[in-house]
């Protein structure tokens, strides 16, 4: 993105401030993602909206189409994008595929050849761990293609496709618009492939593009109930400990907001699938584990809601996400952040948000540096 066009959007995101918190960046760039996303949305839909052009040119449909499986590569916050990710491309593409922590991913032994398309998210795109990930990838005969947000990263010259993360400047160590950008991205990747595969229709495809059009507005219905949002964060900040629970789709969102808290605020914070509460982390739900539960009005809906009982059950304080407004047994007895609706699809980035409002309050009230937490840095160059 133009370095001029990125200054306008800060701009315009400093605006929508208070005086209290526009100067710190990590806000700042919170309220930056529903100018970012439109652009992206704009400029990979050209004239015609419904259209969704080739992301990266000089991959072909012909070569989007031979690729029999694919891998996504990534740490950290690029890591819960690939786990989204990975369930689009399942969904949309009907080719197999996995994501995997680039640290770990090198080490295993993975079986992966010439048909595989390896795709790597750094932000930074100097991420040690991906980079040698990258290189074994290769090495086994994969194709990568590299999605980072600095044109002239190490990861893009090592990779043989890129595609931009176009979040411009993020200066807050804390990844926020770059991780939406990210999912964007990585959203419009797979409705492409999946129409080089025929595993979607024009008729869907262009449903899936006018679904991604309104999701800037929704973003920012989103931002306008922040104050909500740190009304919460009064409420909480004293709390110790946090679960935070997704299903299917949004179990990678509660991994990124446990991850977000952690960062910024400094307080201890896991994420776990809903599904798996029963199996261990029940132990720790008392009246001093805050826990939130990420719940729109999805096919999952229902067993969120059954989530969110047992842990009252057991004298549990509950957060939930939800847009559904209908459900009395959805707010009833916790506290309720509620989110426009849209599809199950692209939940996530919307789902992602409350949680990155609640995670720079929190750490406010806290008096912590959200944008520069101690102990570390926003390129991780060691392994």
């Amino acid at each position: 993105m133009p370095i001029k066009e990125c200054t306008r959007l800060q701009k315009e995101a400093k605006v929508k401030m208070s005086k209290e918190h526009a100067s710190a960046f990590m806000i700042n760039e919170i309220h930056e993602q529903p100018d970012l996303l439109t652009e992206i949305i704009d400029h990979h839909t050209g004239s015609n909206l419904n259209q969704l052009q080739l992301l990266t040119p000089e991959l072909s449909i012909e070569r989007l189409n031979s690729f029999e499986n694919v891998l996504i590569l990534g740490m950290g916050t690029s890591l819960h994008a690939g786990m989204v990710a990975k369930l689009w491309f399942e969904r949309i593409t009907k080719v197999k595929s996995e994501s995997d922590n680039s640290s770990e991913f090198k080490d295993r032994n993975p079986i992966i050849n010439k048909n595989t398309l390896a795709i790597s998210i750094s932000q930074s795109g100097e991420t040690a761990d991906t980079l040698s990930a990258i290189q074994t990838a290769k090495e086994m005969g994969a194709t990568v293609l590299n999605i980072s947000n600095s044109e002239n990263s190490t990861s893009n010259k090592l990779a043989d496709y890129n595609l931009p993360i176009n979040a411009g400047e993020e200066r807050s160590i804390a990844a926020t618009k770059s991780f939406t950008c990210s999912l964007l991205q990585l959203y419009m990747l797979a409705i492409k492939m999946g129409n080089a595969r025929n595993s979607i229709n024009q008729e869907e495809s262009n449903q899936m593009v006018d679904e991604l059009k309104d999701l800037p507005k929704l973003i920012d219905e989103v931002l306008k109930i922040q104050s909500q949002i740190e009304e919460l964060a009064t409420q909480y900040y004293s709390y110790k400990n946090f679960l935070y629970l997704g299903r299917n789709l949004n179990y990678p969102i509660a991994l990124e907001g446990a991850l977000k808290l952690k960062e910024v605020s400094y307080i201890h914070a896991e994420g776990y699938p809903s599904g798996e509460l029963k199996h261990g982390p029940l132990a720790l739900i008392d009246s001093q584990m805050a826990t939130t539960v990420i719940m729109p009005k999805d096919s999952m809906f229902v067993k969120n809601l059954n989530t969110v009982k047992e842990i009252k059950s057991k004298g549990g304080k509950v957060i939930s996400i939800t847009s559904n407004q209908t459900d009395a047994g959805s707010n009833k007895d916790n506290d309720t952040i509620y989110i426009p609706d849209t599809s199950e699809l692209i939940s996530p980035l919307l789902t992602c948000i409350p949680l990155q409002l609640f995670s720079y309050f929190t750490a406010i009230k806290l008096g912590r540096n959200v944008d520069k937490p101690r102990n570390l840095s926003k390129s991780v160059t060691v392994e």
